[in-house]
């Protein structure tokens, strides 16, 4: 094997059976800058990765937001009724209150804010209770309430 300068600074050629190989100072940092840029990206992979899976397993472990204020649409919906059966379920016993000066049982719960039912949903249960164990009747075709 022979070793000799050639050409250009730093470049070494070692030849052996004619077979020449040429190996700079700047191949070789080039080689090395590539292999570190490989470990570094595939480190980066591995640690981006677990990130992204803690923060997946974060949003499993969140409950969802119980909606407690409901409108007259989800009021409705809950109930399976119209939103004109409980209009008029509340000008019903509006009108019951204002004729007599009292009402028996608990009147439908709501409030309104810029002329807009609200409902909060455990009052709306209890309304269920309350009606159901007395067997309330409404007929909101007619406009009347049986006690």
């Amino acid at each position: 094997m022979k070793l000799s300068n050639v050409g250009r600074k730093g470049t070494k050629s070692i030849t052996e059976k004619g077979e020449c190989i040429k190996m700079g100072n700047k191949n070789l940092v080039t080689a090395i800058s590539i292999v570190f840029l490989g470990i570094s990206i595939m480190v980066s992979g591995y640690f981006i990765g677990n990130a992204i899976k803690s923060t997946d397993d974060g949003d499993k472990r969140t409950e969802p937001v119980e909606v407690k204020v409901l409108n007259l649409s989800q009021v409705a919906g809950y109930l399976n009724m119209s939103e004109e059966e409980l209009k008029r379920i509340i000008v019903i016993e509006k009108n019951q209150l204002e004729k007599t000066g009292s009402f028996y049982g608990e009147m439908f719960p709501y409030f309104t804010i810029d002329n807009k039912q609200y409902f909060y949903k455990n009052e709306i249960d209890e309304w269920l209770k309350n009606v159901t164990s007395t067997h309330r009747e409404y007929n909101t075709n007619e406009g009347w309430l049986l006690n």
